[in-house]
This record gives structure tokens, sequence and C-alpha cells, in this order.
């Protein structure tokens, strides 16, 4: 064997030996990163049909081949663009199971749901979730399956906490609650329906002072209806 096939035989077993880089390695978070808010911009801006894996690289600055080390294909990248908004979603139910509906007494109720709803409208009406809830509805033909994951992970097990919530609190008589479920619509609707729906629309997000104003506009409403009917006529007198 001559020295430069034993040169190349040498390189070839040294690169078979070096393991690939670890998920956690900077670089690796770094490129990731990038793809992925390359991968949703262009999958907004365009579509999932009008993007191509070339233009996810080019945006990302990335070359192509290290782009598919990183995920094989379109599929695969729209799914994690999905998955990421879809993990946000999951901590803010787990925080809300957590926290409401808490201790809360007859004296603090209004300014427990005004915090709650505050929270609500900040969490939900945010360019994350408006970019994701976007370009779901318009890829929904393709991939319904991430839609409906979508939906059950994150706007269902929402209701889902809230309905808990005002269980309770129907429960121990600080509100009039007969159907919490539908209170628990009603409740988001009032907080953050109008911005959500004008964001998802439009594209633009309201300024956080804007969404927390209807929040407690909202949370006054829900009150009017739901309070438990001793402190309507108490906050009357």
């Amino acid at each position: 064997m001559s020295a430069t096939s034993k040169k190349t035989a040498g390189a070839r077993r040294k690169a078979r030996r070096t393991p690939p880089p670890r998920a956690d390695d900077p670089r690796v978070v770094r490129s990731r990163a990038a793809v992925i808010e390359a991968a949703r911009t262009l999958f907004l801006r365009n579509g999932y049909a009008g993007t191509t894996m070339e233009d996810i690289a080019a945006l990302s600055g990335l070359a192509k081949r290290t782009l598919y080390n990183h995920y094989g294909d379109k599929d695969a990248l729209f799914a994690q663009v999905v998955a990421d908004v879809t993990a946000f979603a999951d901590a803010f139910v787990a925080e809300l199971r957590e926290s409401f509906p808490g201790a809360i007494t007859a004296g603090d109720l209004p300014s427990a749901l005004d915090d709650l709803g505050r929270r609500l409208a900040l969490g939900i009406v945010r360019p994350p979730v408006i970019a994701i809830r976007r370009l779901l509805i318009g890829e929904s033909r393709y991939f319904p399956e991430l839609a409906a994951d979508y939906f059950n992970r994150a706007p269902e097990r929402v209701m889902d906490a809230l309905a808990a919530g005002f269980k309770h609190l129907g429960r121990i008589g600080l509100l009039d609650v007969t159907d919490a479920r539908r209170a628990a619509a009603q409740f988001a609707y009032l907080v953050a329906g109008e911005p959500l729906d004008r964001a998802i629309m439009v594209g633009a997000v309201p300024p956080a002072k804007q969404l927390i104003a209807c929040a407690q506009d909202g949370v006054r409403t829900f009150l009017a209806r739901y309070a438990a009917k001793g402190r309507r006529r108490g906050k009357q007198r």
C-alpha cells in the first residue's frame, strides 16, 4: 500500500472514530435555533408547499448538508416548528393547573381573576403563538394531525384547567357556575378573544398595555355574570 493510500485509510478510520457532536453542544444548539427560526419565517411567509429545504438552509446561513444532518426532511422540520410552540403551551398549562384557583377568598376574587386574565391574554396573544396558529390554519389540510395535536395540547387543556378552577370556585360559593366548561370558554374569549382573532387575521399583536386593559374589562364582565349572587348584591351597594 502506498503512503498516500495509508494516509487516506488512516483519515477514514479517524473519521469513523470521531463521535457526532452532542445535542447540547453549543454549536448544535445555535444551528438548530437558526434552522427553526428560518423555517418558521419561511413557512409563515410562503406556506409549506412554497418553502424548500434549500430556502431554509440559505436563510439560516447553514450548508444544506448541515441542515439535513439536523432534520431529515421538510415534514420533520415543520413538525418541530409546531412542537416548539406546543412545548410552551404544555408549560403554561402546567403552571396554570398549579396556581389556579389556589387559595382564593371572597375578598381577593376580583384581583385573582384579574391576574389570571392578564396571564392568559399575555400568554396566548404573543407572536410565536399567533405565528403557529396562522401557520396551522393555512396547512391544516395537509397536516390535520399536527393541528389536532396542537389544539388538544394547547387550547383544549387550557379550557380544562380553567374549567376545573371555576368548578372549585363554584363549589366553595364564590362563583355561580352550573357549566364550568362553558364558563371557561366565555372567560377565555372575554379576556383575549377579540385581540387573538385580530392578531391571527391581521398578523399584528397589540401592545401589552392594550391586552391587559382588554383582559381587565373581560374579567369585570365575567364577574357580572358569574359572581355568586351575594357578591353581586354587595358590589351594587
